[in-house]
């Protein structure tokens, strides 16, 4: 039998005169269930400072994080999580606490901390392959925020390796997967954004020539973060390759005209730069749009549909008055009727 604890008197905190690790951990989960955390920590915390032998220790210390954690008190939370995480190895309870704590250090910014308790994450034997893929994903992200790409990148193809090898023998969740690719992909637009278009004429072909191929390294992988099925990442995808294409068209735009030419000749330089990169504006414009068909398709909702709604306005805007000062009214190439889509396009 566990210990009992018999009082005087109610207890001030509780309210009990009389009570056992199962009243505590009973009365938590009741209170905890009814959105009451603020008193079902205190049970919890009481059944941790009483009853350390208890069967029930453990579930109350992993109760009372995620309690702290709905009242957003994370430091707190990550205390109660270390009372398993750095204590009771077998645990059933360790890998889950293991990843709270982790997501919580991460959203304390404690990246590093966070990065050296998911290694435990993956070096446990006992991991299951879907566990063992989320632990590689979040540590990629812990290191990419601590400033360390290469190691990011080794640790989200691992990730995608262990995936792709172990899909065809169970079912594994695509949403880690999905993440890591979207990551993968989101390092390498982060190295499109960057490059530059420099003069004279020779360079900027280079610059050209070597931004677009990071524009479509970008795209691939955001298109097999779209594969994976999830709504939530593809619709982030989705409006990630339509941003792509804005960007390359704005430094297009604001890439500096020759020094050698006239004033008339630059002015036509501009005119006529103007016109071949109106297709960029298509092309986000068009991805923008299946973005906003996938969300409906998909019914969901979230920050990427919407942003991908506003930029559908801010596009067409750019579109509708982008010849309105040129000499002709619409690329060579291009139907009038075609420069500014009446209806969204089909997959």
């Amino acid at each position: 039998m566990e210990p009992l604890y018999i009082g005087v008197k109610p207890d001030r905190e509780l309210g009990l005169v009389d009570f056992d690790a199962i009243t505590l951990y009973q009365e938590g989960l009741r209170l905890h269930e009814s959105g009451r955390c603020d008193r079902a920590v205190a049970f919890y915390d009481r059944l941790i400072e009483e009853f350390s032998s208890s069967r029930y220790f453990s579930a109350a210390a992993f109760n009372a994080g995620r309690c702290l954690e709905e009242l957003d008190r994370t430091e707190e939370a990550v205390l109660r999580y270390r009372v398993i995480t750095r204590g009771l190895e077998k645990s059933k309870d360790w890998v889950d606490a293991g990843f709270r704590e982790s997501r919580c250090l991460s959203s304390l910014g404690k990246h590093p901390e966070a990065s050296e308790l998911l290694d435990r994450l993956v070096n446990r034997e006992d991991l299951t392959v879907s566990d063992r893929i989320d632990a590689l994903v979040l540590k990629g992200e812990a290191l990419k925020k601590m400033g360390e790409p290469i190691k990011a990148e080794t640790a989200f193809r691992r990730a995608l390796r262990i995936y792709r090898k172990r899909e065809r023998d169970e079912y594994l969740d695509p949403v880690p997967a999905a993440r890591a690719e979207f990551r993968l992909s989101e390092m390498t637009e982060e190295r499109f954004l960057a490059a530059p278009l420099r003069l004279p004429e020779e360079q900027m072909n280079a610059d050209l020539g070597a931004k677009a191929a990071l524009l479509l390294l970008a795209q691939g992988g955001y298109l097999r973060t779209i594969r994976y099925g999830d709504p939530d990442w593809a619709t982030a995808a989705g409006y990630r390759i339509g941003n792509l294409y804005l960007h390359l068209h704005k430094a297009m735009e604001q890439a500096l005209v020759p020094n050698d030419l006239s004033e008339d000749e630059a002015r036509i330089y501009k005119d006529l730069l103007r016109k071949r990169t109106a297709v960029l504006l298509r092309k986000a414009l068009k991805v923008f749009q299946m973005t906003v068909n996938l969300a409906e398709r998909t019914r969901i909702k979230n920050r990427w549909t919407q942003a991908a709604s506003r930029q559908i306005a801010f596009v067409k805007n750019q579109v509708l008055s982008l010849y309105d000062d040129l000499p002709e009214s619409r690329p060579d190439d291009e139907p009038e009727k075609e420069a500014v889509p009446q209806k969204e396009p089909s997959e």
